[in-house]
């Protein structure tokens, strides 16, 4: 079955095109949401953390403070890379998990933020897609989104691969510069491609 992989920098609508392809029948694997799963209140992954980071990464009753772990390991290269040795085997599994299960769909999307950085994932993909936006709506989005400033904003942006790669590097892009039907377009123009190339064959 064909898999893809979705990607883009923070804030340019990964979650929405990954929406619009779910409403069209592609099965999502989002490793954003299987990591927030992960780190639920009693996961024995939250402990895990806790024993690494301290207590300080949780409240009272042991939820996850995750933006004081953001915070925690943003400007430590070491830390991160502590977290993400902690975290990222786990959610691959979960994410091979889900593409061998027997859930109907018409083909596979993993929305992945550092795909470009992540052979593992690259190998399990045929086609690569990028979400790209325009920085100055960027920037708007995730101040109205996350409140976050353009400083915080660039902070972020310079963890992450850089756009002008992404774009090189995509076998498709999406732009989100305008409103949401121009958006779909794109999407739906997308899906039948994929449909009519790899799954009719099937």
């Amino acid at each position: 079955m064909l898999v893809l992989g979705l990607t883009g920098v923070i804030g340019s609508g990964k979650s929405k095109v990954a929406q619009m392809f779910a409403d069209l029948g592609a099965g999502i694997i989002d490793c954003d949401v299987i990591a927030h799963q992960l780190t639920q209140s009693g996961s024995p992954v939250v402990s895990r953390l806790v024993a690494v980071f301290g207590q300080q990464i949780v409240d009272e009753n042991n939820n996850l403070l995750r933006d004081k772990l953001r915070q925690i390991v943003f400007d430590v290269p070491e830390l991160r890379a502590k977290l993400e040795q902690l975290l990222h085997p786990l959610i691959y599994q979960q994410v091979v998990a889900q593409l061998n299960s027997p859930v109907k769909v018409k083909y596979w999307i993993i929305v992945v933020p550092l795909l470009f950085k992540s052979p593992k994932y690259l190998q399990l993909i045929q086609r690569s897609i990028v979400v790209d936006c325009d920085y100055s709506l960027l920037v708007e989005r995730l101040q109205r989104r996350s409140k976050l400033s353009p400083l915080e904003v660039d902070a972020i942006l310079a963890t992450q691969v850089p756009r002008e790669e992404q774009l090189a590097l995509a076998d498709d892009v999406i732009e989100n510069n305008r409103d949401e039907a121009y958006l779909y377009q794109q999407v739906k123009r997308l899906h039948d491609d994929y449909i009519s190339r790899y799954c009719n064959a099937e």
